[in-house]
């Protein structure tokens, strides 16, 4: 790099500059500052009043401008900004009106996420069996309610999972919706659907491509391994969506930079971040505890014994949280398939986000841990329909691990009531 004299702004953008790169996990400032470095060097550029110094300024200005929304509340972000403006002032950049727009070749380019951070710790979230999610917090629960719902949004990428009860009566995953929202300079907004309607996994968007952006930069892609696997690879955010198929069943997995959590958006709950819906789970350890309470207070059968149920989770290899959906769905469905999901999803997990193995996995497969939830009283047991139409598998479901309704709705609910007899009394009169 080539220097004349530095004067005190300059030499608090190069301080500013170098300690970004330790401390700059935030958002992507340091892609732009090792722009800025890259073309300092390789063009020996005069750090001073001339043009080629100008030029980099504004592309140095562009990039962040591009990076700042992941960067509110940042202040070395901010503070670059304002110096930048001051030296393009200092160094009379106005005088050369050809560099008050930013390069050709950098408006058109897409900045890949893992360029600027290849060491970004990243998040895993998957979603299989009946109703049973891994938030990206490690936080394993079994949702209470069928449904469409966002496993995850955010600025850049949706994914929503459909539950519902198949023709025997299981309540699973029953079609995925990936939306790969559109980036400029980067990808269209493309559409991924899986339905278990379908005979295999489409290989393709909806729109009929496999990929978005170019043939020389695809920073969206689908790469299919058979009729039961798909890889939805997003390059310039360096996250993956994986969905599988077992049978008649689904699964889906999310892996992506833990930086890009911190955007997602305000306006609703998402599975991988907050859960099932207004905390609506299933009591599932109190049910692995105590099988025939559990299925009694909810009118329906055990399927498989918990004996015969345990013992061949075991025999596959299942462990921890999975382990205990794996029994789980035995138990209730006597469905072989649902084992071999939970199967599929563990070693899944192993294989692409390593931090599971190293920090959460314990290898337990058994269910002693819960014998002192063994005398549990279910409450709220719902009442049992003579129906044939009516589906017992899903009615379980409705005995939740938090009140049905929140404060606000029994205060509503009983206004209307209120509103309504009193109506009643002035039509009488």
């Amino acid at each position: 790099m080539s220097t004349a004299s530095f004067t005190p702004f300059q030499f608090i953008i190069i301080a500013i500059h170098i300690s970004l790169f330790p401390f700059g996990r935030c958002c992507m400032v340091e892609y732009c500052a090792g722009m800025y470095s890259q073309k300092l060097d390789e063009g020996g550029i005069i750090i001073g009043k001339n043009a080629p110094y100008c030029q980099v300024i504004t592309d140095y200005i562009f990039c962040l401008q591009g990076t700042s929304r992941s960067c509110r509340g940042n202040l070395k972000f901010h503070t670059l900004q304002t110096l930048l403006q001051r030296q393009k002032r200092e160094f009379s950049c106005g005088a050369f009106p050809e560099t008050a727009s930013p390069s050709e070749a950098l408006q058109r380019r897409c900045n890949f996420l893992a360029d600027s951070m290849p060491q970004a710790m990243h998040r895993y979230c998957t979603a299989f069996g009946s109703r049973h999610v891994r938030r990206f917090d490690g936080h394993f629960e079994t949702c209470a309610r069928a449904g469409a719902y966002p496993l995850i949004d955010n600025r850049y990428l949706l994914v929503q999972i459909t539950h519902s009860n198949l023709a025997n009566r299981v309540n699973a995953l029953t079609k995925v919706t990936v939306i790969v929202k559109a980036t400029r300079h980067c990808t269209p907004q493309k559409q991924y659907e899986a339905s278990t309607e379908d005979a295999e996994l489409a290989v393709s968007f909806v729109d009929g491509t496999m990929f978005g952006g170019n043939r020389s930069q695809r920073t969206v892609e689908i790469r299919p391994h058979n009729g039961s696997h798909v890889e939805i690879a997003l390059q310039h955010i360096a996250t993956m969506v994986y969905v599988r198929r077992q049978g008649p069943f689904l699964s889906v997995a999310v892996r992506i930079p833990e930086m890009l959590l911190k955007e997602q958006l305000d306006d609703g709950e998402q599975l991988c971040t907050t859960g099932c819906v207004r905390g609506e789970t299933v009591r599932i350890k109190e049910a692995l505890a105590n099988p025939h309470s559990f299925t009694r207070c909810q009118g329906i059968h055990v399927k498989t014994p918990l004996k015969i149920a345990t013992d061949r989770c075991a025999r596959v290899g299942v462990n921890d949280a999975f382990f205990d959906a794996c029994v789980f769905d035995l138990l209730m469905s006597g469905d072989e398939t649902l084992v071999a999901l939970a199967v599929d999803a563990e070693h899944h997990i192993e294989k692409f986000y390593p931090p599971y193995s190293r920090h959460y996995a314990n290898g337990r497969h058994n269910l002693s841990i819960y014998d002192s939830l063994s005398a549990y009283e279910w409450k709220h047991c719902p009442a049992h329909s003579t129906s044939s139409s009516s589906s017992p598998f899903s009615s379980f479901f409705l005995n939740v691990d938090a009140c049905q309704l929140s404060r606000a709705e029994v205060i509503l609910i009983l206004t209307l009531h209120f509103v309504f007899r009193l109506l009643r009394l002035i039509l009488v009169c």
